[in-house]
């Protein structure tokens, strides 16, 4: 009987470990494959609990999981507030997987080996790497090792005029996103693994980044730049390295001009963006704020918070109750050719002010502080896991930054990928605790 428990144990933990190896090569199959995929894991994982014996400590002393429990709570409560349909609350309910992923992936990495670990980090920085080359492939050829097409182009007959590369994503231009925060997941395990100062095989490493980077910008995904951009200078800043940080300015300026010389697709996308804002004065580049489809899903997420500043419209209502807005009738008076009104209103804290209050903002505020102070006081430790930690935790700051432009907090790609990553972030930092 012993047996036969030593063998299921054993069964269920390299279930648990391809999962969450092959997990970031699911993606590419879409959402719904991402769903069942999550599904599976956690079930995998509470079998594999059931047949062992865990440190529940692990579960209670860790802040973040503890902190989301509450959160999603909070999230399922407001949905029955606001007399939501029972869709939305069982949608609610299913929020809760992110965050049994997220401790399925720290329990697997608790009891990862060094050959687990090793194959873990090489198949997926192998897959990033046939990623990034498929995308260039797709760049000079307008179409990729499968046959995708790029995306927005002026010319849809022969697609040699476009703007967005996502190879192997096809219609999904995610492809920068995902390189941006699981490109970046594992190129810092890469670098970090078995790390050592001084190592020579270091400096060879620091190419990979480059590279990430360089394909990056050929996505023409602006914010995925950023948040590779802002995710380095977060590193910095914690590594009281803030010298590099107006080097590291100059150096992505002077890539981003040169490849905009050689490249009207990289031009058009960043380049003339900014030659733009350039000219204008700041009552201009205010009003030109206001004036562009952000500016006016902005407008309509602020006059939904104001109309219920403490609990918001509950969750996912922006599409819906942002037909009543001010803003998006005016706009349709004027028949224009954007509204104000989407899926979501493209930045996360607006998105948790005008569906979930001030009470849902605060939940957000407060994930970023977490992250923050957490590895803010690893500053001064010697731990040697505690630079990885570091990089994982700026990764995580980059992503729910608040001022920049976003997706929808809980879509099933993007709180996938950032709980995935949340994973691993809460496995090193108790390392170092």
């Amino acid at each position: 009987m012993m047996l036969n428990n030593k063998k299921s144990q054993n069964f269920l933990y390299k279930a648990l470990l391809y999962l969450v190896v092959f997990f970031p090569l699911i993606v590419f199959l879409g959402s719904a494959v991402i769903n069942i995929t999550t599904a599976l894991l956690i079930i995998v994982f509470l079998f594999y609990i059931n047949t062992t014996i865990i440190n529940q400590n692990d579960f209670f002393n860790n802040h973040l999981f503890i902190y989301f429990f509450f959160f999603f709570l909070f999230i399922l409560i407001n949905s029955v507030l606001n007399e939501q349909d029972y869709q939305l609350i069982i949608k609610s309910i299913g929020n809760f997987r992110y965050l049994l992923l997220s401790v399925a992936i720290f329990f697997v990495l608790e009891n990862v080996n060094e050959e687990q670990k090793k194959f873990l980090i090489y198949f997926n920085i192998i897959l990033m790497i046939f990623i990034c080359g498929d995308i260039i492939y797709q760049y000079f050829f307008y179409k990729n090792i499968f046959g995708f097409k790029p995306g927005m182009c002026n010319d849809f007959v022969t697609f040699n005029d476009c703007s967005r590369f996502s190879g192997v994503f096809g219609d999904e231009l995610i492809a920068g996103g995902y390189l941006s925060q699981v490109g970046m997941l594992f190129l810092f395990l890469f670098y970090f693994f078995d790390f050592k100062k001084n190592n020579p095989i270091l400096k060879k490493k620091n190419i990979l980044f480059l590279g990430l980077f360089l394909v990056i910008i050929i996505t023409g995904e602006r914010n995925a730049t950023l948040i590779f951009f802002l995710t380095i200078i977060i590193l910095f800043f914690f590594e009281k390295k803030l010298s590099n940080i107006l080097l590291l300015i100059s150096l992505i300026v002077f890539i981003i001009f040169s490849l905009g010389t050689f490249s009207k697709k990289v031009e058009q996308r960043y380049i003339n963006p900014i030659k733009s804002l350039n000219k204008l004065s700041l009552p201009d580049l205010y009003e030109n704020l206001i004036d562009s489809p952000w500016g006016h899903h902005y407008e309509a997420a602020i006059e939904l918070f104001l109309e219920k500043p403490i609990f918001g419209h509950g969750p996912k209502s922006f599409r819906v109750v942002c037909e009543k807005t001010k803003i998006q009738k005016k706009l349709k008076e004027k028949n224009l050719s954007y509204l104000a009104c989407t899926t979501h209103p493209h930045n996360y804290l607006l998105e948790f002010l005008s569906e979930n209050g001030i009470i849902g903002g605060i939940f957000y505020l407060g994930f970023i502080f977490i992250i923050f102070y957490q590895i803010f006081k690893l500053r001064k430790n010697n731990h040697p896991e505690k630079i990885i930690t570091i990089a994982l935790g700026s990764l995580i700051l980059a992503i729910i930054f608040p001022f920049k432009p976003s997706g929808s907090f809980l879509s099933t790609y993007n709180a996938s990928m950032l709980f995935y990553i949340i994973g691993f972030y809460s496995h090193y930092i108790k390392k170092i605790r």
